[in-house]
Order: structure tokens, then sequence, then C-alpha cells
């Protein structure tokens, strides 16, 4: 179970006695998160690893990642089983929509959907950019 910072200095003072500051708190998930969970900035290293083994595993899918020396720049995932079930299925619009991404590592992720035979939403691909502009 993933506690918050605020749950673990309350649990601390009422269970142990301990008083905290929060940034001390703070400070000590993530010094005992970084070995379990690695830094974020290595998650990013397999990202075209990823692209690469999703294509392997799953025929019909396309998958890349664009990365500019050791920055992530953008990616894009739709998946085989995705694809055709659009093209046999699915009404043949798209709708695009995005949220923004917060946090150190910024940008957009953006989702293609239409509706199926049944009027339900289907997701087609997803892709991570860093904006919504005309070259992304």
């Amino acid at each position: 179970m993933d506690y918050s910072s605020i749950e673990l200095m309350k649990n601390l003072e009422l269970e142990l006695g301990i008083k905290m500051t929060y940034m001390q708190v703070y400070r000590a998930r993530e010094y005992v998160h970084l070995p379990i969970m690695g830094r974020s900035e290595d998650h990013y290293k397999v990202l075209p690893w990823m692209c690469v083994a999703i294509i392997r595993a799953n025929p019909d899918s396309r998958a890349f990642c664009e990365v500019e020396g050791c920055r992530f720049k953008r990616m894009f995932i739709a998946y085989g089983a995705s694809l055709n079930g659009f093209i046999l299925g699915c009404q043949k619009m798209s709708f695009m929509d995005g949220t923004h991404l917060s946090g150190p590592y910024e940008g957009t992720l953006m989702a293609a959907t239409t509706l199926d035979a049944d009027n339900h939403l289907f997701d087609i691909a997803y892709v991570v950019v860093a904006g919504e502009n005309k070259e992304d």
C-alpha cells in the first residue's frame, strides 16, 4: 500500500510517537522508493525497447518512440487489435482528445477514439507529445 506523506506523518506520530516535518517524511519516502522503483528518468530509456516489443508481440501494431540524445521527444502506440477493430466494426470517424501532463515531465497525452457498433467508445491509438502543435 502506498501512503501519502501526510498519512505517514500521522501514522508515525500515532503509532511510534515520532514527530517529523512534512519534508522529512517526503524525503524519507522518496529515499525508500528509489531502490524499488528506480528513477523516473531511467524509465524513459526503456521506451524504444517497449515499442519494439509491442510490434513483435502484437501483429499489425504500430509503435515508435522518438528520442533526441537521452531526452524523450514523442511516442505513438496503436495496437493491431484496435486498428483491425476500427477497420472491421467501427464507425469511420475518429475523435482526438488530449490532456496535459503535469510534474517534472510535461507534455500532452492524446488519444484517438471512435464509436463501435454499439455506440461505445473504442480506443484506436495513443500518443505522448511535447505539446499540441503542428509538428507533433
